[in-house]
Parts: structure tokens; sequence; C-alpha cells
């Protein structure tokens, strides 16, 4: 089977009009590795791409995707999640990158398929594999303030997933040793869709504050 027309017409353009005119920059990359400056999980939802919203070059960003931008906390005994942990360990072993941004957006299908699940306590016997994945979002879940109505509830467990997932980053073999030795920097930021604002996770008021432009 061939591949639509729109995927090599895309394709055709980028060749022309991208790559021919970088292509010292891929040769250069091809031939001394990549160096990129931080390091992006982010989620996999198409509205959301990290190299177009920190304006990337080829090469600057080692990017991991994932539905709904997740880190679980980290446990190598068991036998998922191991491509996440595999990307971490690489990013800070190997490429020796120095920040790590966990990259969370507005309107994400993850966190409203599991608040929608937990929030009905469907947590039927026979799991899907997107159920498992999302499983650690119950720890922010269960922080959520009750009183705020479905809609105001997911947009606040879409930021508090975030700082849950910073949380469980630290969970990680020689992230808090880097860290201490001011090696390596967290991230927690935001992105609204709509808006095109991102916000960054402040530890102090624990918020996240809009970065202005």
């Amino acid at each position: 089977m061939s591949l639509p027309d729109f995927l090599i017409d895309k394709y055709k353009d980028w060749k022309k009009n991208f790559f021919l005119k970088n292509k010292e920059l891929y040769i250069e990359l091809e031939a001394n590795g990549q160096k990129p400056k931080a390091m992006i999980i982010s989620c996999c939802d198409s509205r959301v791409d990290p190299n177009k919203i920190f304006n990337g070059k080829p090469g600057d960003y080692f990017v991991h995707r994932n539905v709904a931008n997740l880190v679980p906390i980290y446990n190598l005994n068991k036998t998922e999640n191991h491509e996440i942990t595999s990307s971490i360990e690489y990013a800070v072993n190997s490429l020796k990158i120095q920040n790590i941004i966990i990259l969370g957006h507005s309107s994400c299908g993850g966190i409203e398929y599991a608040y929608q699940r937990f929030s009905k306590e469907n947590l039927e016997n026979k799991q899907t594999s997107l159920d498992t994945w999302t499983e650690p979002i119950k720890t922010a879940f269960n922080n959520i303030d009750t009183n705020l109505s479905d809609k105001n509830a997911i947009k606040s467990l879409e930021k508090m997933s975030v700082v849950n997932s910073l949380t469980n980053l630290k969970s990680y073999p020689k992230i808090n040793e880097l860290i201490i030795k001011n090696k390596l920097t967290l991230h927690g930021l935001f992105f609204d869709i709509s808006k095109g604002d991102l916000s960054k996770f402040n530890e102090i008021s624990n918020k996240f504050d809009i970065i202005s432009y």
C-alpha cells in the first residue's frame, strides 16, 4: 500500500524548501552527533509541537512524546514504562542534558480520559493499555478541588498532572543528584493552545505564571 498523497507532497515540500536550505546543518549533525539543549517531555497531541513552540532547529531538543505528557514514578522492576525510563536515562547519562521540561497543554484528551475514568470509578478488572498508562494521573486527581465543575476540574488536572510528573521525575536515578550539583534543572510548563500562552510552574507560589513576551 502506497503512502497517502498528502504525506508525499509534504515530504517533497520539506525536502525542497527546508532540507536543501539547511543541508550543511544536517551533514554536521550526522557527522558530529546531537547535542540538544534540553529534553522536552510532551504530549502526542497533534496540536502541540515542541519544536514549533520553542522555534527549534534540528538537533536543538531531545523530545519524548507520550499520551498526556506523563512521567510515571520510577520502578525498574515493572515490565511497563521502560520507554520513558530509557529516554530519561539516555538524556542525562549519554547526552548530558541540563534541562528537562514537562510540557502540558490545554484540552488534553489523555487527561480528560483519565478524569472521566476516575470520577466515574470505571476501574474495570480488564484494563486497556491506555488505562494502565494514565494510572499515574490518579495521584493528581485525588487532590482536585471537589467543588469544581467537571470542566474546571479537568483544566485543573491538566496542570496538576504536570506537577505530579515533576515529582515523579525526581524518583529516577541520578536526577536528584544532578539537581543538587546544579547540573540539571527541571521545568514544568503549560501551553494554552487557543491563546498561544506558555506558563511556567512556580514552586514557591505553587502556581503557573504566564511567560511574558
